[in-house]
């Protein structure tokens, strides 16, 4: 017969039992552990609590839920706990890291000035122009994406977590709940709330279940498409290397027009060299064509 299945707690509930040090410090040390199994005298002896009583009461506070107790008789994470300690290593929670004006690739599509990468909790990652100021590209960040990683080597982390979390919410998979993502194009974004300031249109994502919510440029959604790399890799640039802020097609609000807004027909110019080809985006929002 399988285990009962344990009924659900609200979220008030969920955390509180996360909530003491000593708890903390039973997810960590079986977090860190070889193979993330331990016994209970062996997670004792790392937690480095003498008291057994006090330490077998937390545990068990936390068994079922965010620890489970194998046919073994060693602890090990749930999914959950997993998740919790996920959460500290990522920093969200608890860091307060800020990154001011780290140098990356590229050149501003305004005055030519330099690119530099900056971070704070309130505003997440940004890169900006370091000497007009304006900003390329915004995308929340999680702080441990900043540790032993400057300049360059922060861009490219940074470039990567905008592009696969905007890949996976085009797919109606949330990046952070993997609940339904409704997707649809807007012109009335607010502008803080946008990735690229300045474009005449873009793309919302907003999860029903969680949170997470974005609003993108059009040319994000031509970064997949085999036709659009294709034609990209022929005159020399390879899309899965090439920063979102060096592609004009994704952060130059020119490569954008309108050319219908009932029902929605967006062209996007994909401009590489000397040579130049227009994808059209509809209402979906889906590259429907590209000539």
């Amino acid at each position: 017969m399988g285990e009962q299945r344990r009924a659900d707690i609200s979220p008030e509930e969920a955390f509180a039992l996360v909530g003491h040090e000593l708890r903390i410090s039973i997810l960590r040390a079986l977090g860190e552990a070889d193979g993330q199994r331990l016994s209970f005298s062996t997670l004792r002896e790392r937690i480095g609590e003498r008291d057994s009583g006090k330490f077998n009461y937390h545990l068990s506070k936390l068994e079922g839920r965010f620890v489970a107790k194998t046919d073994r008789g060693v602890y090990a994470l749930t999914y959950p706990g997993h998740r919790v300690v996920d959460a500290i290593h990522n920093g969200a929670f608890h860091r307060q890291d800020g990154v001011d004006a780290e140098p990356v690739s590229g050149s501003c599509l305004d005055c030519g000035g330099g690119l530099a990468f900056t971070y704070d909790t309130l505003e997440g990652g940004r890169v900006a122009c370091v000497e007009c100021g304006r900003r390329h590209l915004r995308h929340p960040f999680d702080p441990g994406g900043l540790v032993d990683r400057s300049g360059d080597e922060i861009g490219r982390v940074f470039d990567r977590v905008a592009r696969n979390t905007w890949a996976q919410a085009q797919t109606d998979i949330c990046p952070v709940c993997a609940g339904h993502v409704r997707r649809w194009l807007r012109t009335d974004a607010p502008p803080k709330a946008v990735a690229v300031p300045g474009h005449p249109v873009t793309v919302g994502f907003d999860c029903r279940q969680c949170s997470y919510h974005g609003n993108v440029p059009t040319g994000v959604l031509l970064l997949s498409h085999p036709a659009v790399r294709g034609f990209c890799y022929e005159n020399g640039v390879d899309l899965r290397s090439e920063p979102l802020w060096e592609l004009p097609f994704v952060v130059d609000p020119d490569a954008v027009t309108v050319r219908d807004d009932d029902p929605w027909e967006v062209a996007v110019t994909v401009a590489v060299g000397d040579e130049e080809r227009v994808a059209v985006v509809d209402e979906t929002p889906t590259v429907t064509a590209f000539d």
